[in-house]
């Protein structure tokens, strides 16, 4: 029976360390596509965050690309073709070996993260073994067997919506007490407070949708008070 496997892998074991600790606000999102060799080392790539001209240099001189070509830039984010340093498209050979289905990879300063399914539990462990044998920690955050069909994208955030919830998370918008406020994070965007505020709702309005349909109805054990 096939799992869905969520996980994270540290960037800086992985790719594009540099050009988050140059650009911390910078979202990635892997296009996914129709199955083919070439698609076998991901390489197209969605980027939100930052000046295009100033993502493009970095993207360029992060040590874990060997070229970049912008294939297409809208309002919110651009589309490039990565062809990947040695290193980083052996860790993902080891990712995609035995062919899971992305369902969705993404990529932020703190890491990337992947949603996946696996036809068998033993794959997930092959997995583990393999990038741990190459010294590439993985952080399995959830295993769960699919109950209904997956609908392509139903749980995704936008670029843009991933963009504003971690640069509010980043910046303390969610803690108590806040320590910055809308119209700080709008005018670090570079967008209007309505826009931001649009944007995050939206956002977590998926992220509560998709918890509340997949996840467990209560955690065990838990005795927060909020």
């Amino acid at each position: 029976m096939s799992v869905i496997a969520e996980f994270t892998i540290p960037t800086e074991e992985f790719a594009l360390s540099a050009t988050f600790d140059a650009i911390p606000n910078l979202a990635v999102e892997i296009e996914r596509m129709v199955a083919h060799p070439a698609s076998r080392v991901l390489p197209y790539i969605w980027v939100c965050g930052g000046a295009a001209a100033a993502v493009e240099k970095e993207l360029r001189a992060d040590p874990t690309t060997v070229s970049v070509t912008k294939l297409t830039e809208i309002p919110y984010g651009s589309l490039y073709r990565i062809e990947w340093a040695d290193e980083t498209k052996s860790t993902v050979e080891d990712v995609l070996e035995s062919d899971p289905v992305i369902l969705t990879g993404t990529a932020a300063k703190q890491g990337w993260d992947f949603q996946m399914r696996f036809e068998h539990r033993d794959h997930i462990s092959k997995l583990q073994a393999d990038l741990t044998h190459h010294d590439v920690t993985i952080e399995l955050k959830r295993l769960h067997t699919p109950e209904t069909p997956t609908v392509d994208g139903q749980f995704l955030l936008t670029v843009k919506q991933r963009a504003a919830l971690n640069a509010a998370l980043d910046a303390g918008y969610f803690e108590v007490p806040r320590t910055t406020n809308l119209s700080e994070l709008a005018e670090q965007l570079d967008i209007s407070q309505q826009a931001l505020s649009k944007r995050l709702r939206r956002a977590h309005r998926t992220v509560s949708r998709h918890i509340l349909t997949t996840g467990p109805d209560e955690i065990v054990g838990d005795d927060r008070l909020d």
